[in-house]
């Protein structure tokens, strides 16, 4: 079981600090006598006792952090930060460096453009621990480059329970300010569609086996376009945006019978939020005056320069996000040596997007202005079946094993797209009317993951040596479908009459225009590009390891994994295209043997020097392999897959220097490097008039960087003898990490050319697409946490100020082949006070708790740059949010 594995590291580790030593008597016998000298105090912590590099998130740790998802507590951990505030970064490598285990399994992703689950979804009440492990040992996944964020949800509680909570929120960019919205359908608030947005049946009925388009009947034809939802799903209304609220409920029972006992747990959690974006967004390229906007914000002065923080601002969008979760774990315990778990968990989040961007486009040599509307449903359904075993008949050999099967969907009906171009005669905008100014887009992704393991732990005894063996098996598989429609009005014969150019959008889409003369509905995605594609993805894997205590200071781990692994993409028309010529564009299969090996020299009071040593591999994403144009909403950008890329392998080394001089604090210095060959990169590509982007194989990549750590509680009593530090205690927990990365251009990349299911690989000098020497994609130079709070010793209130600052980093890399500087992005900053206390109210206890979060009030900032000349590829204010909460636990 995990428990008694933990409980034997710290045996071996307390074994450590007794030594047996001779000493003289001080008498005239000279009599020599064995005596224990006690070397120095054993301080149990769960970072001591573990073999790897790790750190661990308690439910104490986001109790004081007051985070309300688990995106939100990771940045507080050393060497992590997010992007997007959904997926986690560690030491510097974007999130597909990183791998998240929920329970020993691979958790799904919803998000159409990545692998890695976003962790935002993950509400901390559902919570029981949390382990980030930064150095790779055997058990784990070989896809392990950054760390691996193990996630465990509570088994069985220790009696009966229930809490309720509530709370509300509001900011001060947000809420009860200007923001845009669309009507929808009656249910929306709940993050459930009522039907609105269904598949037409007009459209349903050909959706599968044709494509719409001038090939069908005209009465057909126009009727699928009469089907779409009109005015409920076209229109934008400004709206000043409600305020945040959330609730929750968990409980649990447990019944103790002779030998055994049954526990229940349930847990739901309901969350309704508004974020509004106003800013600037656009495009930059270098031409003969240098950096110049392509598109960008609408100024008098064409040279292209907007200054920051002028105002001009041309962009303005509102999320509406609904999430939902549940989860029911039942759970059997005998004799303390057996336990069966039976986990199903929920998780659900629904977004409501409207947006409008204003933009001079340097293509028409005109201002225009794009308006979105979308409804994005994203679900995780997890069911898993486990067991942990200790068997003392056979010298107290733990077995864990798991069977889970896990489902990701994101359904994504009715995203639309309208465009305006300004007409300086009317004073007005005006709809052009081509094909290409409006949209109807529906799309869905379904990701299925199924996960078989065992682990095995068997402490022996060997000499004067306390081992542990461990082995395991694992088998997983992975599919996933994705597939996107984009459907268009185009002119009739006769097209729109020019007084209905300037009307309102559903006046001009209304069922009466839309006629052979006016306008008809037919299908434009698909034309260059497949728009879906299937992945496969099957990894078999057994490993074998030693935990040995080598002598009272020297504890050794050593062991490896064999990985077996088969990925294909296969992008195809949907329904059937003739241009599909029908070939598997991707399949990589390679096997591997990612050997691990940990050295820990307790050499000083408290002290020890932890060195590792591993091997591990990232495989591509199914989206980054796709040869197929995507459209990332979170950006408005599009990007394309590459077929061609190859799998990354990284070679880790690290070393830790660790001080523990009281329970729960400690000091740490650490320092790692890492080399990545062929690592995978996005870069910039020239696609018509938006921001664009594509990926490649970088030659080789190094990552070198160090990390400080220190927690120490303060009794600050004696000091000042008054009870607001007579009744508690204090600490402070700070960590900075430095990163400093270097791509090398010394080589070749493969660029995938081509179209429609037909992809040619094109092999060129790395030095004409990467600047040598540049930092990896997404890596930050710095990055620093802060905490200053207190507890008070009978737990009834906490406080604490926290920081945490990313440093600038690259969001998409520079295409020196065509001109285009990189994006550089900067994180906002973030300075919060969190304050929760218990109060008894009518004679029950209430837990009130109140933050304020962004106290600075940072905003974000992407960026291209040349020369003295920079401009704004998207910017927004975040503002400072406040929130209360209260619960009641029976």
């Amino acid at each position: 079981m995990k428990t008694n594995r933990i409980a034997l590291s710290a045996a071996l580790l307390a074994s450590s600090t007794l030594v047996p030593v001779a000493a003289a008597a001080q008498d005239d016998t000279s009599e020599i006598t064995d005596v224990i000298q006690v070397r120095f105090q054993y301080i149990p912590d769960d970072r001591r006792v573990t073999s790897e590099v790790a750190a661990a998130l308690s439910i104490d740790d986001l109790e004081t952090t007051g985070d309300s998802d688990l995106a939100a507590a990771l940045v507080r951990v050393t060497g992590l930060s997010t992007t997007g505030g959904k997926f986690v970064v560690v030491r510097g490598l974007n999130e597909r460096y990183s791998n998240t285990l929920l329970n020993g399994s691979p958790m799904p992703s919803p998000e159409p453009f990545r692998r890695a689950a976003p962790l935002d979804i993950l509400p901390t009440n559902i919570l029981s621990n949390v382990l980030v492990q930064k150095t790779f040992s055997p058990q784990f996944p070989g896809e392990f480059g950054g760390g691996v964020i193990g996630i465990e949800t509570a088994t069985l509680p220790d009696d009966r329970f229930l809490t309720v909570s509530v709370g509300g929120s509001f900011d001060t960019v947000t809420t009860g300010n200007r923001g845009l919205t669309y009507d929808g359908s009656d249910t929306d608030w709940l993050g459930y569609d009522d039907g609105l947005r269904d598949l037409p049946s007009e459209l349903a009925a050909v959706f599968e086996t044709t494509r719409v388009g001038n090939n069908l009947p005209a009465e057909q034809q126009q009727a699928i376009g009469r089907s779409l939802v009109n005015s409920e799903l076209w229109v934008l209304q400004n709206v000043d945006t409600d305020a945040n609220g959330d609730f929750s409920v968990e409980a649990g029972e447990r019944f103790d019978f002779d030998g055994f006992s049954l526990g229940v747990l349930g847990a739901f959690s309901y969350a309704n939020s508004w974020e509004t974006r106003e800013g600037q967004r656009g495009k930059g390229s270098i031409g003969a005056n240098g950096l110049v906007y392509e598109n960008g914000p609408v100024t008098e002065d064409r040279s292209g320069l907007a200054p920051l923080g002028e105002g001009i601002d041309n962009f303005l969008g509102t999320e509406n996000t609904i999430e939902a979760s549940g989860m029911v774990s039942v759970g059997v315990d005998w004799y303390n040596d057996h336990e069966i778990n039976v986990l199903s968990m929920v998780l659900r989040s629904t977004t409501k997007s409207a947006r409008s961007e204003e933009q001079f486009n340097a293509g028409s040599s005109a201002v225009v202005r794009g308006d979105y509307t979308e409804w994005f449903e994203r679900e995780v359904l997890f069911n898993q079946l486990s067991g942990e075993h200790v068997f003392e008949s056979l010298g107290d050999l733990s077995l864990d094993w798991r069977i889970s099967d896990a489902t990701a969907t994101r359904d994504a009906p009715y995203q639309r797209f309208v465009n305006y171009q300004y007409e300086d005669a009317a004073q007005a905008y005006r709809y052009e009317g081509d094909i290409n100014d409006n949209f109807t887009r529906f799309s869905e992704i379904e990701d299925n993951t199924t996960d078989r393991g065992f682990d095995l732990a068997l402490p022996v005894i060997l000499g004067d040596m306390d081992i542990e063996l461990t082995g395991g098996y694992a088998y997983t598989q992975r599919e996933r479908d994705a597939f996107t429609r984009r459907f268009s009005f185009e002119q009739g014969s006769e097209g729109i009459p020019a007084d209905l150019l300037f009307s309102r959008i559903d006046y001009i889409f209304a069922s009466q225009n839309i006629t052979d003369e006016r306008l008809r509905l037919v299908e434009t995605g698909g034309l260059t590009f497949p728009e879906a594609y299937h992945g496969e993805l099957q990894v078999e894997a057994a490993y074998a390891g030693v935990d040995a205590q080598l002598t009272p200071f020297v504890r050794a781990a050593v062991g490896g994994r064999y990985e077996s692994g088969q990925q294909s993409v296969d992008t195809f028309a949907f329904p059937a295209s003739a241009a599909d010529s029908g070939q598997i564009e991707t399949q990589i299969k390679e096997d591997y043997f990612l050997p691990a090996v940990t050295l820990t020299w307790t050499f000083a009071d408290n002290l020890q020097l932890r060195t590792g040593y591993s091997q591990s591999i990232t495989r591509p994403q199914f989206r980054e392999l796709a040869f197929a144009e995507f459209f990332n909403t979170d950006t408005d950008q599009r990007f394309q897959g590459n077929p061609f890329l190859q799998n990354t392998e990284i070679e880790s080394y690290d070393a830790r220097l660790e001080y523990y001089f009281g329970r729960d604090q400690f000091a740490t210095v650490g320092v790692f490097h890492k080399v990545l060959e062929n690592p995978i990169e996005e870069f910039i590509i020239p696609i018509g008039d938006g921001l664009n982007t594509s990926f490649i194989n970088a030659p080789e990549a190094t990552l070198t960087g160090a990390e400080i750590e220190f927690e120490k509680v303060f009794d600050l009593s004696s000091r000042w003898d008054r009870a607001f530090f007579n009744d508690r205690e204090w600490f402070i927990k700070t960590n900075y990490t430095y990163i400093e990365s270097e791509v090398s251009a010394d080589g070749t990349v493969t660029v995938a050319q081509g179209a429609f299911g037909r992809p040619l690989a094109l092999e060129l000098d790395a030095a004409g697409f990467i600047q040598d020497g540049r930092a990896l994609q997404g890596q930050s130079e710095h990055l620093f946490n802060a905490q200053l709070g207190f507890e008070t010793f009978d737990g009834r209130a906490r406080g604490a100020l926290l920081y945490n600052y990313t440093g600038e980093r690259t969001r998409a890399v520079a295409n020196l082949s065509d001109n285009l500087p990189e994006i550089v992005e900067e994180v906002p900053s973030s300075l919060d006070l969190v304050y929760s206390r218990t109060v008894e109210v009518a004679n029950a206890d209430w837990d009130f708790g109140f933050s304020i979060r962004n106290i600075l009030g940072d905003g974000y900032e992407a960026t291209q740059s040349a020369d003295d000349v920079v401009l704004p590829v998207d910017t927004y204010d975040v503002g400072t949010s406040f929130s209360v909460s209260v619960s009641r636990t029976w």
